[in-house]
């Protein structure tokens, strides 16, 4: 897959603007989406460590570098709306969580993505503004979860398929 098709499948799926939760530039979305449905595609160079803004990691030690039309503004939230899952070409794509409507932002857990925050990150002080009723007021990774919550992750296959290896 290309820059060119990822762009173009992620413009018919989603629009940019404001989070109204503070994060700044976020994804909306476009039309109405069913439980299970691709929302929009990552891609990226890929870099062999973790920056310390706006790297999504693909593998143990291979994370890309996103722009604004393939998972540049793809935003945390504690409760969020779509999950991340690995494609054939080791890149991550959303998928709806449950059913999303027209104009609602799309948001993942970074813990779906990022096995650890390194310690030049912006996670490790950053609060989390997502708003949720659960929030926990910090963006965890996926070795902060418990191993009952670890393992009820890659159960669902919501998160990157790297964790399984």
């Amino acid at each position: 897959m290309t820059e060119q098709e990822v762009t173009i499948f992620n413009k018919a799926n989603v629009c940019n603007g404001l989070s109204p939760k503070g994060y700044g530039q976020t994804h909306f979305a476009k039309r109405d989406f069913k439980a299970g449905e691709e929302i929009s595609r990552g891609f990226g160079r890929i870099v062999k460590k973790q920056t310390s803004h706006c790297s999504i990691q693909i593998g143990q030690d291979k994370h890309f570098v996103p722009k604004k039309w393939t998972g540049r503004y793809w935003n945390h939230s504690c409760n969020p709306n779509a999950y991340a899952k690995t494609r054939a070409d080791g890149f991550v794509s959303l998928f709806a969580l449950r059913k999303i409507k027209k104009d609602e932002e799309i948001t993942y857990a970074y813990y779906m993505t990022e096995f650890a925050w390194g310690k030049h990150t912006d996670e490790i002080t950053v609060a989390c503004k997502c708003g949720e009723k659960k929030c926990i007021g910090k963006i965890p990774s996926f070795s902060e979860l418990s191993e009952k919550q670890q393992t009820n992750l890659m159960k669902k296959g919501i998160c990157s398929s790297y964790f399984n290896r």
